[in-house]
């Protein structure tokens, strides 16, 4: 509990009804801007969402025991809300920001932030920053597509969670004696101003490649809402890192230059950190050349994809960005190991590899295809779908990618959410020629077992889409599935009927 007073420091507040004695003293107990998730004593934040006005949930959040409404609009004197102050804010985000920071008490202010953006790469990056940072003894949390983790591990909800719930990791952090915290930062997160009021040492850019138009609508407005991570979040003195690996890294870099110093940008995957590719069968085996230097250092991991090297790179230069030596890097590299459902070998069946990845757009499933390629003795099958309620204009362009680099499509679906899984298979299908084998299974269990019973010595089944999701979105519902679990328990099922 707070006194209104201390979560109101440095919000620039235009009025206040009603105005009386003890209003500065009402005790706070939580901070939300959702009506659903007010408690008694709450403080409800009538922000402008997407979709939807924040003030028109006031009514619903006095209900649930909200004493305090913030809100953007005039104050609705001639509505009596008993017992209620409303307090008139002149921007709802910057107020928004100030009042959660301060009811969890800074706790930004504590943690070294290291923030990833960029369409591809950023769960690896941030994964292996974290790992590393571990190992390096520096206590640190990790908020990203596949969990939260603290200590313990949290199912995440978003890449990038509101504000609140990012403040409240991260006291929860702070108080566990965390010293930084790796995110992934989303477009949606950069665009909606969901991290206001966090500023970042380190911030990351991997590439930048088609996804999400059915939010931005066009290339340059999703590259706008990334380049936001660099010009409004980065610390005084904070760094970027930028990987070279597409022109949108270049561009960048070359509009950063504008106003951060040479010395804060730090570039990889160019002429001044490369990291070539040795071997790949047994694990992806690298030699780091720092070409300004002249130093190499090779290394061998236990990490399957050719794409990995790249984001190898970009976590060297997050972590020189953070001061760590090179050797200091490099000899942990080798403890590196692919977060759950990024390329994940699940298992080995019949003399076949078995990977999950969550690869759901064309240039994530040619990466990911591309890499499997060196490691296939004989078929590379491909189980795939996509997502209903999304860009479709990246459907047929996936149905492409996978036709042209496997030898076997088998096309489902993944979470058609509120369209027809029909539709969106066709919508696959206009990217193929034909010249593959292919099936239709709509129904993704069956799907698996299927490539699963196509298995012969030397394959590679790649099963793409969901990776480290366990549920399918379908109608407004989650239903429970993983495609781990349905791998396991699909040998299982034909090894018990091999036996028989």
């Amino acid at each position: 509990m707070k006194p209104l007073k201390e979560i109101l420091k440095e919000v620039e507040i235009l009025e206040v009804y009603p105005k009386d004695e003890s209003w500065l003293n009402q005790p706070v107990y939580g901070v939300s801007d959702n009506s659903k998730e007010v408690s008694e004593g709450y403080v409800f934040i009538a922000r402008k969402g997407t979709s939807f006005r924040g003030e028109d949930f006031i009514d619903e959040a006095v209900e649930r025991g909200a004493k305090v409404i913030v809100r953007e609009t005039p104050v609705e004197t001639e509505k009596k809300l008993q017992g209620v102050y409303q307090i008139r804010v002149k921007d709802v985000k910057k107020a928004l920001s100030q009042i959660v920071l301060n009811f969890f008490d800074h706790p930004e202010k504590t943690l070294t932030l290291i923030g990833v953006t960029g369409t591809n790469g950023k769960t690896s990056v941030c994964y292996f920053t974290k790992t590393l940072l571990q190992t390096l003894g520096i206590k640190t949390g990790y908020v990203g597509t596949i969990f939260y983790e603290i200590e313990r591990r949290i199912p995440a909800t978003e890449t990038t969670p509101s504000l609140i719930r990012l403040a409240g990791l991260m006291k929860e952090m702070v108080e566990k004696g965390f010293k930084a915290c790796v995110m992934e930062v989303s477009s949606h997160a950069l665009d909606q101003g969901r991290i206001t009021g966090l500023k970042f040492e380190v911030a990351g850019f991997t590439n930048l490649s088609r996804d999400h138009l059915d939010y931005h609508k066009t290339m340059e407005d999703y590259y706008q809402a990334k380049k936001k991570l660099f010009t409004e979040y980065l610390a005084p003195e904070g760094k970027a890192v930028l990987s070279f690996e597409t022109e949108s890294g270049k561009r960048l870099y070359q509009e950063l230059k504008d106003f951060l110093s040479e010395d804060r940008i730090l570039v990889v995957n160019n002429g001044t950190l490369r990291v070539e590719i040795l071997g790949l069968e047994e694990g992806l085996e690298v030699e780091l050349k720092f070409l300004n230097t002249g130093e190499a250092y090779r290394v061998k991991t236990s990490l399957f994809g050719e794409y990995q090297a790249k984001n190898l790179a970009t976590v060297v230069g997050i972590l020189m960005a953070l001061g760590y030596s090179k050797e200091e890097i490099c000899s942990r590299l080798e403890t590196l190991k692919n977060p759950v459902g990024r390329l994940e070998l699940v298992a080995e069946f019949r003399g076949a590899k078995i990977f999950v990845d969550y690869a759901h757009t064309p240039s994530a499933l040619e990466h990911v295809l591309k890499s499997l390629l060196p490691l296939k003795k004989n078929r590379l099958i491909v189980v795939f779908g996509c997502g209903g309620n999304r860009d479709p204009g990246k459907r047929p362009l996936m149905g492409e990618v996978a036709e042209n680099l496997s030898d076997y499509l088998i096309i489902t679906s993944d979470n058609p959410r509120f369209e027809d899984p029909e539709r969106i298979i066709q919508d696959i299908k206009q990217g193929l020629k034909g010249v593959k084998p292919c099936k239709v299974i709509p129904d993704r269990k069956e799907a698996i077992e299927a490539a699963i019973n196509l298995l012969e010595k030397g394959d590679i089944l790649v099963i793409a889409g969901k990776g480290h999701e366990t549920y399918q979105e379908i109608q407004g519902k989650r239903y429970p599935f993983s495609d781990q679990d349905e791998v396991l328990e699909t040998i299982k099922r034909l090894n018990k009927e091999y036996l028989k």
